[in-house]
C-alpha cells in the first residue's frame, strides 16, 4: 500500500452507498477518456447491481465510499469475443471500476482490482476479464501493471475496448 494511501475496507455495497456513488460516476463520465456518460451508469443500473450482490465498495475508516466495482458473468457481448483463452474459463469480469476523485493517486484502483480478483478466485473463476476504453491510457497502464494481458480489441456499446484477461490461480488477498 502506498505511503499516502487512505486505509479502507471492501464490502458489498448497501442501498445507502448508492447515493454517494452516482455523483462519483458522473464526475468520471466527464473525462474525455471515459466511455461512461451522464446517463450511464444511472441510478437504476446501480440499484440492480446492488440488489443482485454484484456491486462492491471501498470505504474509509469513517464509512465514506472511496470507490467501487461490479462483477459480472456471461455478458453476451464480452463472451462473443473469440480471443479469450478457453482454458481460463469460467471467467468473471470486472466492470465499472471507479476510484472517487478525492482518493485518486493513492493506489486505490489497484486495491479495488486486487479485491475483485481475489473475490472472483474465491468464487471459482479461473480468470478475470476487463474491457477498458482503448484511449484510457491511465487504466491501460494500471491493468498491465496488475498482471493483466492484452488479448484483443472489441467494439461494444459504441466504444472500442482493449480487452485484458488474467489467470486467477493462486490469487488471494
Amino acid at each position: 500500500m502506498r505511503e499516502n494511501a487512505t486505509p479502507c475496507t471492501f464490502a458489498p455495497a448497501s442501498p445507502a452507498d448508492l447515493e454517494a456513488l452516482l455523483p462519483y460516476y458522473r464526475q468520471a463520465a466527464a473525462r474525455p477518456d471515459c466511455p461512461w456518460s451522464q446517463d450511464y451508469p444511472d441510478q437504476a443500473t446501480l440499484e440492480a447491481d446492488q440488489a443482485e450482490g454484484r456491486l462492491f465498495c471501498a470505504k474509509d475508516p469513517e464509512g465514506q465510499v472511496m470507490g467501487a466495482y461490479v462483477l459480472t458473468f456471461g455478458d453476451e457481448g464480452t463472451e462473443a469475443q473469440t480471443f479469450w483463452t478457453k482454458g481460463l474459463e469460467p471467467a468473471g469480469e470486472v466492470v465499472r471500476l471507479l476510484t472517487a476523485a478525492p482518493y485518486e493517486n493513492q493506489g486505490l484502483g489497484g486495491r479495488l482490482l486486487a479485491d475483485a480478483v481475489a473475490r472472483l478466485a474465491r468464487m471459482g473463476c479461473r480468470s478475470c476479464r476487463i474491457l477498458v476504453a482503448k484511449d484510457n491510457r491511465r487504466a491501460l497502464r494500471a491493468y498491465e501493471g496488475q498482471g493483466f494481458v492484452y488479448v484483443g480489441l472489441a467494439r461494444l456499446y459504441g466504444t472500442d475496448f482493449a480487452c485484458f484477461e488474467k489467470p486467477l490461480e493462486g490469487e488471494t488477498i
